[in-house]
């Protein structure tokens, strides 16, 4: 444990000083309050996990452009972080890397990064390591999974060849059977049904309880929180903040899309702040 925190301390201290810069709530909820996008961009060079991205330039008006910056400083922030870490916190911020090309929009990625990212997890020395990352990326993959049966049968009637064909072909604590199960069911309540059996919501690795709608990213907020507790000197926290700092890259992208379409301060609030 004393090794553990020893190889940890710089990386995670580094990482909880980017975390204490996050925006709070009431931060977003100025940010809905403003009429125009040069409003936002001027309240973004203030802060600091965004004003040095901006590098004094001037010419950056538009939504576009600021969008761009925002992605950026996640970017940086990952550049930062890799550089300060060992070889093997190195190998394993490499493994992430292609989701933060995405931000928000991992399920465009191709399956097999998932399938490799799995693959290369397995080969890493440190159990810890190799258990965390398992958490990270295996409740990733099974939500994922879950979520695109989900919609396929909901929203496109799609059969489950076709939805099988879409998933990333690897189970982690949602079986193959259960899956399979979720597949051939043919009504949304038999979905839900089925997927409150499984140990997403029953048993001590239960994280989420049923709702009318499947969470995905309520799942992740919880598996992130359960991880950085029993591992606080690992690399749980520094992928949770990478996870919450997509987060709020998305809020901020919303509500510049909002201001910019003149929805209300009320509208935006009730997209970004639920």
């Amino acid at each position: 444990m004393a090794g553990e925190l020893l190889q940890y301390s710089g990386l995670v201290t580094k990482t909880k000083a980017m975390h204490s810069r996050l925006l709070k709530r009431e931060d977003f909820e100025r940010i809905t309050e403003f009429q125009t996008v040069s409003e936002t961009i001027g309240f973004l060079r203030e802060q600091e996990s965004y004003g040095k991205i901006y590098g004094g330039r001037e010419e950056i008006k538009h939504r576009g452009q600021v969008e761009e910056l925002i992605h950026n400083s996640i970017l940086e922030d990952y550049r930062k972080l890799h550089q300060f870490g060992n070889r093997q916190q190195r190998q394993a911020l490499e493994l992430y890397y292609d989701q933060l090309q995405y931000g928000d929009s991992v399920p465009k990625i191709e399956t097999s990064y998932f399938v490799e990212a799995w693959r290369q997890i397995g080969k890493l020395s440190s159990r810890q390591m190799r258990y965390v990352l398992r958490e990270v990326f295996g409740t990733q993959i099974d939500w994922l999974n879950i979520m695109w049966i989900y919609r396929s049968k909901k929203f496109f009637h799609q059969n489950p060849e076709e939805i099988a064909r879409m998933l990333i072909p690897v189970h982690y604590k949602l079986k193959k059977k259960e899956r399979q199960k979720l597949l051939e069911a043919e009504q949304i309540e038999e979905f839900c049904r089925i997927l409150a059996d499984t140990v997403y919501f029953k048993g001590k690795d239960s994280i989420v309880r049923m709702q009318d709608e499947v969470s995905y990213h309520q799942v992740m907020r919880k598996m992130y929180q359960r991880i950085c507790r029993k591992y606080p000197a690992s690399m749980a926290p520094v992928f949770c903040y990478f996870y919450e700092k997509e987060q709020e890259i998305e809020h901020l992208t919303t509500a510049l899309e909002g201001i910019r379409y003149q929805v209300s301060a009320r509208g935006i609030r009730q997209l970004i702040l639920q």
